[in-house]
């Protein structure tokens, strides 16, 4: 097995701590013993905290907007593009749990610390869900519909079920096994698709 890139173990270790702590609660001298390298190592390979967050969400942020566009940029139907837009989504989010994590407090901050660079993958995703839902009035399939409010209905579901998995496997007893059926990234992708286009389908 090739030895990992000491940059490459550097972000890996930063975007945990990012993910679990915020990028204010995210102290360097913390990274550095965790991922067992100096300070000057972190600075040499990512030049400044800032820098690191921005390589870390850049990192976190692209695949995910590229597998979407590329799942939907095949598709020529609204609904099919529409479905296809939020099973990779969601499937991609749940892959990459950080993401998720990262997303989240950058939404609950206001986007304090979000890098322009990685706020420029989701409008890639906005962007797309934009497309598909005007082709899909333009057919007459779709109801006029506010772009940013389909798009918060997707990441914010999608993104609340990724994160709060590890709560819900904590909960104790008969409530634990309640919410046991429901971790399937998969099966609430399918629901999720299913209301939202249910309420976009001219009748």
């Amino acid at each position: 097995m090739a030895k990992i890139k000491t940059s490459e173990k550097i972000l890996k270790c930063a975007t945990r701590l990012f993910a679990q702590h915020g990028y204010d609660g995210t102290i360097m001298d913390d990274l550095a013993e965790q991922c067992g390298v100096n300070k000057a190592s972190i600075y040499y390979h990512h030049k400044d905290k800032a820098t690191l967050y921005e390589n870390a969400l850049i990192a976190l942020f692209t695949p995910i907007a590229d597998a979407v566009v590329a799942a939907v940029s095949v598709e020529d139907d609204p609904v099919t593009r529409l479905e296809s837009h939020i099973r990779m989504f969601a499937r991609a989010s749940a892959d990459n749990p950080y993401f998720s994590a990262i997303l989240m407090r950058e939404l609950a901050s206001g986007g304090a610390n979000m890098p322009v660079s990685a706020r420029r993958q989701m409008e890639r995703v906005l962007a797309l869900l934009g497309e598909t839902l005007l082709l899909g009035e333009s057919k007459n399939i779709f109801k006029p519909a506010e772009t940013l409010i389909i798009h918060f209905m997707i990441v914010g579901t999608i993104n609340l079920f990724v994160t709060s998995i590890p709560f819900r496997k904590s909960l104790p007893g008969a409530s634990r096994a309640d919410q046991r059926k429901n971790f399937d990234i998969e099966s609430a992708a399918a629901q999720i698709s299913k209301i939202i286009i249910d309420s976009l389908l001219l009748k």
